[in-house]
């Protein structure tokens, strides 16, 4: 049976609590599963894949402000109020979810206490990201976020290569393509990746974690602590 890490970390019968409300869906690649200020109609607990959580400044400006796999869950805001989603919600790798209406997901979280607290500690983990991702962007160069992101999309990916284009990793991190093009050059140059035809491989992931920030492990320190704690 596919789970995340959420998911797994629930006892048994709220496993199946949760799962038995739920179908495997299918995560197409740029799919917009959430629009911000829309009303929340589902759920998602990805089980391979990952998306981006879109900050929209206007029509043609957003940034990222965060990035799910199979550790987290999209749509947990509904448990402390929201009725529409606070951001939009982007597949960046496409893959698998347990998808489950909102109306289900309300009743589980009214019913299951277990249920209850993963999804608030899994929120209080989101919030700390969302300081997180602030900070970078505002402190952190573009080599340093470059290098954070792309371990961050291949620890989702699960793979060393996936789909990606330099357009869409200029729009997650907020800068123009070509300063992407010029890093994501040399970074090629040096041996670190591959690219061809929108797919990037990691070839050396060593190197990258040298370079980039120290956002990478402390959030995923942060995460540990909120969600294992």
């Amino acid at each position: 049976m596919k789970k995340n890490k959420l998911i797994d970390i629930l006892s048994p019968e709220s496993q199946e609590r949760l799962i038995s409300k739920s179908i495997m869906t299918e995560l197409k690649m740029s799919e917009l599963i959430c629009k911000s200020d829309l009303l929340m109609s589902h759920v998602y607990f990805p089980v391979a894949g990952f998306v981006s959580i879109i900050q929209m400044i206007s029509s043609t400006q957003s940034i990222e402000v965060g990035i799910i796999g199979d550790e987290g869950m999209v749509g947990g805001e509904i448990g402390i109020g929201l009725k529409n989603n606070p951001f939009g919600v982007i597949v960046q790798g496409r893959g698998e979810a347990w998808k489950m209406e909102v109306s289900d997901y309300l009743e589980v979280l009214n019913d299951d206490c277990n249920i209850r607290t993963v999804n608030n500690a899994y929120l209080g983990f989101r919030m700390r990201q969302l300081g997180l991702s602030l900070a970078c962007g505002h402190f952190h160069g573009i080599q340093e976020r470059l290098a954070k992101w792309l371990l961050m999309s291949e620890d989702r990916a699960k793979s060393k290569s996936f789909t990606m284009t330099q357009q869409f990793i200029s729009l997650m991190l907020g800068v123009r393509r070509v300063g992407v093009s010029s890093i994501a050059s040399q970074f090629k140059k040096d041996g670190l990746i591959q690219y061809r035809r929108g797919e990037l491989t990691i070839m050396n992931r060593e190197a990258l974690k040298e370079l980039a920030c120290s956002c990478y492990e402390k959030e995923n320190s942060i995460y540990t602590s909120c969600v294992h704690c």
